[in-house]
């Protein structure tokens, strides 16, 4: 089952509420986020890291030199939600299961456990009710 556009924008959002910023603040951005293209694969997948860390910074998501450290790991997670790698990801939100969930996105280049606890929390409580 593949992750439907809300759920990707989820995982953008969880991408860049790490290095102490705060889910409030990356959440506030979704909507310029969306409207940049950034959560969309075909517009970032093929992108450069200052191309994506660029757009980053035009959405409101500027914080200097960590936005081109986030920059790569976006691409990352939107070049595994293409290829098929986070298709197990439905499957372990639908059976209430946070390691399944962790082990599947920690696998992708640059997702680490704190960006997996945030997409939990934005994903697995929304999703399993």
């Amino acid at each position: 089952m593949k992750l439907d556009d809300e759920q990707l924008t989820d995982l953008v959002v969880a991408t860049l509420a790490t290095y102490n910023y705060r889910l409030e603040k990356a959440w506030a951005l979704r909507g310029s986020l969306q409207a940049a293209g950034l959560t969309d694969p075909t517009q970032v997948v093929g992108s450069t890291a200052e191309e994506v860390g660029n757009a980053l910074k035009a959405a409101g998501y500027d914080r200097g030199g960590i936005t081109y450290i986030i920059a790569p790991r976006l691409v990352s997670l939107l070049e595994a939600a293409v290829s098929g790698e986070l298709d197990p990801l439905a499957a372990a939100v639908s059976d209430r299961d946070e390691a399944a969930f962790a082990a599947t996105l920690t696998d992708v280049k640059g997702f680490g456990p704190t960006a997996a606890r945030v997409a939990w929390m934005l994903m697995g409580p929304r999703q399993t009710g």
